[in-house]
C-alpha cells in the first residue's frame, strides 16, 4: 500500500492555501470551486512551486519538511502528474512520449511497461503518430499512459479526462481503478464532474476559500456547491444522492413508453420536485427510490412537466454503476 500524507501551506502572491490530508491506494477525489486552490495543492505536492511551510510524506519517506530542511526535487518524489494543459513532447511520437519517463527508472522500479500502457489505454494504432495529429481526447489518453508508465507511487490528476465523451470517461475511470489496485497506486484526482465523484468509494477532500483540511461524504457533496452560475446551488433536499444521479447526457425522459429497452436501464416514476435555475434544472423522480436527473431548461419546458407528472426514463448509460 502506498500512502501520502501532508500538512502544508502554500502562498502565491496574495493567495494562501492550507491543506492537510492523508490518502492511500485507489482513486481519491479533490473537489471545490474554481480558483480555490486545487491545482496549487497538486503543484505543491509535485514540487513544482515553493511551499511556505509544512511537511509531505510518501509512506515513510519525507518529500518536504520545513523543520528538517528537506525539499526533494520533482523527479525524486516518485510522483507522476498530469496537468490541465497538454505537456506532450511535440517532436516525439505517441510511443516515444510514453517511453520518456520510463527509461530513467531503475529495474526494480518498473512495474508496468510503456507497451503495456499503450495497450491499456488502447493507443496501439496511434503509437507512431505525433501529438499534432491527435484529438484532444486522444492527447489526454496519451498523457495518462505516459504518467502510468512513469511508475510513480502517487499519481496526481488535474481534471485529466475533460475532453473525453461520457462512455470514454467511464472506460478510463475503470482503467484507473484497476491500475490503482494492480499497482498499489495512490491517485489524487481533481475534478469538477459530479459524475466522477459519485464513482468514488472514498470521502472527498473539500477545497474551499484557501482551506482544504476536511473530507466530506460523497452523498453530502452537493451541500457544498455554492456557485451561483450552476443549477445545483438551489438544491435544498436533505436526501441522499448515492447511486442515483443521472446526467441529461445519459437519460431520455418521455411521457410515452419506450418500445426498445435492450440497450439500457428503463424505469417509470413520478416527478416529486423540480429544482430550476437559469439554464439547468434537476428533476427528482420517485420510482421505488429517488432519482435525480439534470436537464436543460429548454428540454424541460418542451416536456411540460409538473409535480406528480408520470414520466418514463430510459438510461442508456448509468453514471453510477
Amino acid at each position: 500500500m502506498n500512502k501520502i500524507k501532508f500538512d502544508i501551506t502554500t502562498q502565491i502572491g496574495n493567495f494562501e492555501i492550507s491543506s492537510a490530508a492523508e490518502f492511500a491506494d485507489g482513486i481519491n477525489y479533490i473537489w471545490g470551486r474554481s480558483g480555490n486552490g486545487k491545482t496549487t495543492i497538486l503543484n505543491s505536492l509535485a514540487g513544482f512551486i515553493p511551499i511556505k511551510n509544512g511537511e509531505i510524506k510518501l509512506n515513510d519517506k519525507v518529500l518536504y519538511s520545513t523543520d528538517k530542511k528537506i525539499n526533494l526535487s520533482p523527479e525524486e518524489r516518485e510522483i507522476s502528474y498530469i496537468q490541465q494543459t497538454d505537456k506532450l513532447f511535440q517532436n516525439f511520437t505517441v510511443l516515444e512520449n510514453i517511453q520518456f519517463g520510463y527509461k530513467f527508472l531503475k529495474q526494480n522500479e518498473k512495474k508496468i511497461t510503456p507497451n503495456e500502457c499503450l495497450s491499456l489505454f488502447k493507443l496501439n494504432e496511434l503509437s507512431h503518430m505525433y501529438p499534432h495529429n491527435l484529438s484532444g481526447g486522444q492527447k489526454q489518453k496519451v498523457s495518462l499512459a505516459r504518467a502510468m508508465a512513469r511508475n510513480g507511487k502517487v499519481l496526481l490528476l488535474d481534471e485529466p479526462i475533460n475532453s473525453l465523451d461520457l462512455f470514454s470517461r467511464k472506460e478510463i475511470l475503470y482503467i484507473l481503478k484497476k491500475s490503482a489496485k494492480d499497482l498499489n497506486l495512490c491517485i489524487l484526482f481533481v475534478t469538477h464532474f459530479l459524475d466522477d465523484i459519485f464513482e468514488s468509494s472514498n470521502n472527498i477532500l473539500l477545497v474551499d476559500k484557501g482551506l482544504a483540511k476536511k473530507k466530506v461524504l460523497k452523498e453530502n457533496i452537493l451541500k457544498h456547491w455554492e456557485n451561483d452560475d450552476e443549477f445545483l446551488n438551489q438544491i435544498e433536499s436533505d436526501g441522499e444522492f448515492d447511486r442515483k444521479f443521472f446526467s441529461s447526457l445519459s437519460v431520455i425522459l418521455s411521457k410515452k413508453n419506450f418500445s426498445d429497452m435492450n440497450s439500457g436501464f428503463y424505469f417509470t416514476g413520478q416527478v416529486e420536485n423540480i429544482y430550476k435555475s437559469e439554464k439547468m434544472s434537476l428533476i427528482k423522480v420517485f420510482s421505488n427510490k429517488d432519482y435525480y436527473i439534470s436537464i436543460d431548461n429548454n428540454l424541460l419546458d418542451s416536456l411540460n412537466l409538473t409535480l406528480k407528472s408520470e414520466v418514463n426514463c430510459f438510461v442508456y448509460r448509468n453514471l453510477i454503476s
